[in-house]
């Protein structure tokens, strides 16, 4: 690997660990770790720093964004459930080290929303939801809180609770008028 590669992977790898990084900061290292091909070797070192360290919610937080963003390159299907368990996992113990990791909560609960409806994991879903929404009320806004109340009202909306949807969509254009996709799910209805 070249230096640069090197210096780009740790500087990658750090900001995802970072409490001080922002939510746009750390998809955006997401994204150069992938053009860059890093992603196998993000896993390697996120690995090993929770060996190093395995009370670090963060850096589990991270490890299981990492395996997903990796599950989205392979074609693998058997690879991907591997990949996707696994970050699974990992989720779960940051959340275990940190109840309000609102990366953990938030891209789990999101992961698990793509899982089929036959599987029974709506119900989580929503309660991993309706709990970051909670933990963020009692906090300063920012831009990235609106996700959580686009995708909670999806579930609802995927479980037949249209008037759930639409009320949890209008709770988060109160709070986030600019959001275009809060707005947009409520002009469809």
């Amino acid at each position: 690997m070249a230096v640069g590669g090197q210096a780009l992977l740790r500087q990658a790898v750090d900001c995802l660990v970072s409490s001080s990084s922002g939510f746009d900061a750390r998809q955006t290292a997401l994204e150069q770790l992938r053009q860059a091909g890093k992603l196998d070797q993000a896993i390697v070192d996120l690995e090993q720093r929770i060996t190093d360290d395995p009370r670090s919610a963060e850096t589990a937080a991270a490890l299981g964004r990492v395996y997903l963003h990796k599950c989205g390159t392979i074609q693998d299907m058997r690879e991907q459930g591997i990949l996707a368990m696994k970050a699974d996992q990992v989720f779960d113990a940051a959340l275990q080290i940190d109840s309000s990791n609102w990366d953990a909560r938030y891209t789990k609960a999101l992961a698990m929303s793509y899982w089929p409806t036959q599987m029974n994991r709506g119900t989580e879903v929503m309660q991993h939801l309706v709990t970051l929404i909670e933990q963020q009320e009692s906090q300063a806004p920012q831009p990235h809180f609106a996700m959580p109340y686009a995708l909670l009202g999806d579930e609802y909306k995927k479980y037949g609770h249209t008037d759930k949807a639409r009320e949890i969509w209008q709770r988060g254009a109160v709070m986030f008028p600019n959001n275009k996709d809060l707005a947009g799910k409520l002009t469809q209805q």
